[in-house]
C-alpha cells in the first residue's frame, strides 16, 4: 500500500469549508454565464449582420466585431474559471489536484495566447 501524503484545508477550517465550496460553484456559474452571454451577443451580432446588412463588407464587419466580442467572453471565462479551480485546489490540497491544476492552467493558457492573437489580428483589419 502507498501512503500519499495530501492536506486539506478544508478539514481544519470547519464550516468555512462548505462556504467556500460554494462560493467556487458560484464562481463557475458566473464563468459559464460569461461565456454564454458572449454567446449570445456574437449571435446577435452574426444574425443582425447577415440579416440587414446588404453589403459583404459590412456583413463581414458584423461578423468580426461579434467575434471579438466572443473571443473577449471566453478568455473573461477562462480567467474566471481558473480562480474557482486554485479556490478548490487550496481547499483540498494532494499531489493529484496540484497536477490536475497545472494542467488546466496550461491547457487555458493555451487557449489564451492563440485567442489573443486572433483577437489582435481582428482589431488589426
Amino acid at each position: 500500500m502507498t501512503n500519499k501524503i495530501t492536506f486539506s484545508l478544508a478539514d481544519h477550517i470547519g464550516g468555512l469549508a462548505v462556504g467556500l465550496e460554494w462560493l467556487v460553484v458560484l464562481i463557475e456559474i458566473l464563468a459559464i454565464a460569461i461565456l454564454l452571454l458572449g454567446m449570445i451577443r456574437f449571435s446577435t451580432r452574426f444574425v443582425t449582420g447577415e440579416a440587414m446588412e446588404a453589403k459583404a463588407h459590412e456583413r463581414s464587419h458584423h461578423l468580426n466585431c461579434g467575434r471579438l466580442e466572443l473571443g473577449r467572453h471566453i478568455l473573461a471565462g477562462l480567467e474566471v474559471l481558473i480562480v474557482a479551480d486554485l479556490i478548490r485546489t487550496v481547499l483540498h490540497m494532494s499531489f493529484g489536484n496540484l497536477l490536475l491544476l497545472g494542467g488546466l492552467v496550461l491547457i487555458r493558457s493555451f487557449i489564451s495566447f492563440f485567442l489573443e492573437h486572433e483577437l489582435r489580428s481582428l482589431e488589426d483589419r
